[in-house]
């Protein structure tokens, strides 16, 4: 059965806790001057392991009500950066100065007693595209590519967003919105930008817990809404979750949402290399290629394990075919070339066996069973002429 990344990654979490350690190197606190609110604004950032390491941009991961999200936050991140889940971003966190005056958008009176300064999400917008975005391009390498993830208000703030400046952002996560606000203007809102927009090219992640009945009916309308009206290149998912309530569900939405929308980024499985081969392996670095801008290789273990599963169901042929590709990739592992030389051996081509086992001998000289291989075949090649001479003397 196939197992989920978020059940992955609870197993992992069950047995071993060193994921979760993230090298103090990466982690940056800072702030930037908004021009257009006259306030300093305190960002907390992390950055990939690779990033001393390089010189292109990445993209980044908008991490909203950082004062309390950001430590949950960059746990799954990075668990999920150095695992190869999802690509290497540049996360950035933001703390709030007034939380209710930046992630609401302009509503009526009706919410003026609790939340006096509510209705400045249009403003921040401002300030992320003016102060915030311009500031992690020049000093933490950020690109145009963004992705923007919040929850509660802040989950408004996202949906807001995605609504009315669809330009700042590719990617949105919203957990548990708000949708009550402004007795669910959200809604008619979704409703019209749905039906101005017949393409809408961008990736919106929604998930809802046990909410409270407004919520809940409000969490509904816009599901439906967005199943009848979503266009086809409208890449959009929701995921209930009934097991978690409100405030519950940010790290199993965080992990979920990950996997759902960077799923093409996951390594292909050991059976679809296996089945699909050289071509498989090779389509999907392409993919990464055109989709994410990076040239990657697939990692040696994953390769090995697909020559082992080859040479175990007897796909000999095929087996070949990628330890050749695999040893093209990794010129200096030893067991590739040792591998073929089982093949050989196997199919009686006692010549070519030997060839592959004196070159894995030669790769790893410390293999005291790759050494005995080499001899033994030797030996098995020299008794076999001795026999075939003694044939033809006959």
């Amino acid at each position: 059965m196939k197992r989920s990344l978020f059940a992955t990654f609870v197993l992992i979490l069950c047995v071993s806790s060193v994921f979760a350690k993230i090298n103090p190197k990466n982690l940056v606190s800072t702030s930037v001057y908004s021009s257009i609110l006259k306030e300093q604004r305190e960002l907390q950032i992390l950055l990939p392991s690779e990033f001393g390491d390089t010189y292109f941009r990445y993209p980044v991961i908008y991490l909203l009500d950082a004062e309390s999200n950001f430590g949950t936050g960059i746990e799954v991140l990075s668990f999920l950066m150095d695992n190869h889940f999802i690509p290497p971003h540049v996360v950035v966190g933001i703390t709030n100065t007034d939380r209710f005056r930046d992630m609401t958008p302009v509503d009526s009176v009706l919410n003026k007693t609790i939340f006096p300064t509510r209705g400045g999400a249009d403003t921040f917008l401002q300030v992320l595209e003016t102060d915030i975005f311009p500031f992690v391009a020049k000093e933490y390498r950020g690109s145009s590519r963004r992705l923007v993830l919040g929850h509660n208000y802040s989950g408004l703030f996202v949906m807001h967003a995605f609504l009315s400046r669809p330009e700042l952002f590719d990617r949105y996560m919203s957990f548990s919105p708000t949708l009550w606000w402004n007795n669910t203007a959200m809604i008619n809102d979704m409703d019209r930008h749905l039906t101005e927009n017949s393409s809408i090219r961008k990736y919106l992640f929604m998930s809802f817990a046990k909410e409270a009945k407004n919520m809940l009916e409000a969490c509904k309308d816009l599901t439906k809404l967005m199943e009848e009206k979503a266009p086809k290149d409208l890449k959009w998912n929701y995921e209930w979750m009934p097991d978690e309530n409100h405030y519950s569900l940010y790290r199993k939405s965080l992990m979920r949402g990950m996997e759902i929308i960077f799923k093409d980024y996951k390594y292909p499985s050991v059976e679809d290399l296996a089945k699909g081969g050289i071509k498989t392996a090779n389509s999907y670095l392409r993919d990464i290629m055109l989709n994410y801008g990076r040239k990657e290789k697939l990692p040696y273990s994953l390769l090995e394990s697909v020559c082992l599963q080859l040479k175990q169901e007897a796909k000999y042929q095929e087996a070949i075919k990628f330890l050749t590709y695999t040893s093209v990739n990794y010129p200096e592992k030893a067991e590739p070339y040792f591998y073929a030389g089982e093949i050989y051996e196997v199919t009686e081509k006692h010549q070519q066996a030997l060839k592959f086992y004196e070159a894995a001998h030669k790769k790893d000289k410390g293999r005291w069973d790759y050494e005995q291989k080499y001899l033994a075949m030797q030996k098995l090649i020299e008794e076999l002429r001795n026999q075939e001479q003694n044939k033809a003397q006959l």
